[in-house]
């Protein structure tokens, strides 16, 4: 896992080369990943007891697999569809959690993004085209330094549902 210090402390030309790249590495994702992902990185803001719960409860899963396979003899402590149930839940709660994010933002975003030149740009997704779309983003959502990676996520969202098309809805 890296060390979020060592992402941050590279140049500021560095870190946009890389938030584009990972923008380009989440486009491969579904859309219903994108805001899992989105609803994951936003745990940073959840109330800690929240993040505990989750975090609880994977750590409880681990620890009994890991207790099954050292005494085989052991009842499996969840089932297949107990833990597919859990962790479907926890997959659904994200979501939720990103599609509200970016339902609250959707405003900001549109009058940032609504922009012809912008829009054509969005049609075709180089790199250099990704990177002026994710610093119109960064920009609109004004989030600090530390957190500019939910603009990647938030940039990967709406070029995966369209631009063009996310600027012309009305929540």
């Amino acid at each position: 896992m890296s060390d979020i210090r060592v992402f941050n402390e590279r140049p500021a030309k560095a870190d946009v080369q890389a938030l584009t790249e990972e923008t380009a590495k989440l486009l491969r994702l579904s859309l219903d990943s994108l805001y899992i992902t989105l609803g994951g990185q936003l745990l940073g803001t959840a109330p800690p007891s929240k993040v505990a719960g989750i975090m609880s409860y994977l750590s409880a899963v681990r620890s009994a697999s890991d207790a099954k396979s050292l005494h085989g003899t052991l009842p499996a402590a969840l089932s297949l569809q107990d833990l597919s149930n859990g962790l479907g839940l926890i997959c659904e709660e994200l979501m939720r959690e990103g599609m509200h994010y970016l339902s609250k933002t959707a405003e900001e975003l549109r009058e940032a993004l609504d922009n012809e030149d912008l829009l054509r740009l969005s049609d075709e997704t180089s790199r250099s085209h990704i990177q002026v779309i994710l610093m119109v983003v960064a920009a609109a959502l004004r989030l600090p330094r530390d957190v500019d990676t939910i603009s990647v996520t938030i940039t990967a969202i709406l070029l995966k549902r369209g631009l063009r098309n996310f600027c012309r809805e009305k929540d």
